[in-house]
């Protein structure tokens, strides 16, 4: 599965670029008219909506707003891990963000240019053009700041930046595809190689850790059948799809279908065990793991008369 994710300024073609891309890779387009008719199959109101774009004032207006707005983004995300999509606005590049499948496009174009553009479109003079153009600007950017606390400016986010300056719709719209498309051949590559489980041979069981030793003799013990390290599991990558972290639990337990990881650091230690193991779940939420910590190890240690203090 892949999410495209389209962010545009006002009157710089973004929508049509949307278009031409979910047509060309046969992709779902989930813009304004597919969310309306996704919140009337959950049995809401299509005129919620309203409420993404709209200053939002009073507390009744407020969590009406945080209602849709928790609907909306369930929505995507489960839709996410069914099929492949094309999303306009919404904030996506902020909602996917940490989803390797995820490839997020920024359209812009001068302010000048856009003008033109509504004018032509909108059949308006030069003046409410400019009105126009410069309060949907506001609004975009007062939407991303109280939804996500960010602003469509955090270049960093994006995969692509498509300027229509001097570009076509069609033009821009081939640009983004052939970018979509070598993405998605470096995201597919990587989650091929990341799909193959790393084994060790079995007669090899060297230990980082005495404490790992001592766990493993507590369970040959019970007969409980275990395996070291058996899986690493790649947890982010760069946007050429090249893993950059990953994460190999100590022990997975066969018949429990459970990995555990040990730590016997201090607590305030191991924040960074914690941290990938939310990501872990974040992404394999089919996979079980728990974290042992210091003082539980102990405790399971001394219980069973194993304890060296």
């Amino acid at each position: 599965m892949a999410v495209i994710t389209i962010s545009r300024q006002f009157g710089a073609g973004g929508e049509v670029l949307a278009r031409l891309v979910a047509s060309e890779l046969g992709y779902r387009l989930v813009d304004r008219g597919a969310i309306v008719e996704a919140l009337k199959e959950m049995g809401m109101s299509p005129n919620i909506i309203r409420l993404d774009e709209q200053a939002v004032k009073g507390e009744d207006l407020e969590k009406r707003r945080r209602f849709y707005l928790t609907a909306l983004h369930e929505f995507l995300i489960d839709l996410a891990d069914k099929e492949s999509f094309v999303l306009v606005g919404r904030g996506g590049q902020f909602l996917f963000k940490d989803r390797p499948d995820a490839f997020n496009i920024l359209v812009t174009a001068p302010f000048n240019q856009r003008v033109q553009w509504i004018k032509e479109i909108y059949g308006l003079g030069r003046k409410p053009a400019s009105l126009l153009v410069r309060e949907q600007d506001r609004r975009k950017k007062r939407y991303l700041r109280q939804v996500f606390g960010r602003t469509w400016q955090d270049v960093e986010i994006y995969d692509l930046v498509v300027n229509t300056k001097t570009l076509t719709p069609l033009g821009a719209a081939n640009l983004a595809i052939q970018a979509a498309r070598l993405f998605l051949e470096n995201a597919k590559t990587a989650a091929g190689k990341a799909a193959k489980i790393e084994e060790k041979p079995k007669d090899q069981k060297k230990f980082m850790h005495p404490s790992e030793e001592e766990f493993a003799r507590l369970l040959d013990f019970y007969n409980l059948r275990w395996e070291y390290e058996p899986r690493t599991f790649p947890l982010r990558w760069d946007s050429e799809g090249n893993m950059t972290e990953a994460f190999a639990p100590d022990f997975y337990l066969v018949d429990q279908d459970l990995y555990m990881e040990l730590t016997t650091q201090r607590q305030k230690l191991v924040w960074k065990k914690n941290k990938k193991t939310r990501r872990l779940k974040e992404l394999y939420p089919e996979v079980k793991i728990k974290i042992i910590y210091n003082k539980d190890y102990h405790n399971i240690l001394e219980s069973f008369g194993m304890s060296k203090e």
